[in-house]
């Protein structure tokens, strides 16, 4: 007599809708027919994105720089126009005299020093929103410079934003090093 034995399905076991033969629950596909039993669970990392949306991360990647640069530009630029009338308000405010080219050289020299100030977050500002590769490295040094001058908060801020300036799809929507 030879009679088939009956084997029971095992608590992580389930069949195949295929061949009716227990598999594991793991099993994507099943091993003795080949029927896919389950889908493959991907996740968003791993899914591959279109150059439209690498592009977009990569902007988004960004924005956390361009914050930054905009907002030390705006507050250089209303330094510039808070100090110039302080300057030119000085010689009545103190009992020194000053002559015209003192009050002129002092205007040049907040200008002067200022606009380095600005010049300095301009240029990378123009090449991230122009796409350009050497915004890159511009911006390695600002957030040197940020880290330095503005320690407690600029060292937070610089580090957050040298992850981003860093990441992949940034440096690729900034065509650095294609």
């Amino acid at each position: 007599m030879n009679e088939e034995r009956v084997q029971g399905k095992k608590p992580d076991e389930i069949y195949c809708p295929s061949c009716a033969k227990p598999i594991g629950k793991d099993v994507v596909v099943c091993p003795n027919c080949g029927v896919q039993v389950k889908e493959l669970k991907v996740s968003a990392e791993a899914r591959a994105a279109t150059p439209e949306e690498e592009l977009e991360e990569g902007r988004r990647q960004l924005g956390g720089v361009k914050v930054l640069y905009w907002f030390v530009i705006v507050v250089l630029a209303l330094c510039l126009i808070i100090f110039v009338p302080v300057i030119i308000a000085s010689p009545q405010l103190t009992e020194e005299t000053y002559t015209a080219g003192g009050i002129v050289q002092s205007i040049m020299v907040l200008i002067f020093v200022f606009g380095i100030g600005m010049a300095i977050y301009i240029i990378p500002l123009v090449g991230i929103i122009k796409r350009k590769p050497f915004s890159v490295t511009f911006t390695r040094v600002i957030l040197i410079i940020t880290m330095i001058v503005f320690f407690p908060l600029g060292t937070i801020i610089g580090a957050t934003l040298w992850k981003r300036i860093n990441h992949p799809l940034a440096k690729k929507y900034l065509n650095y090093g294609i």
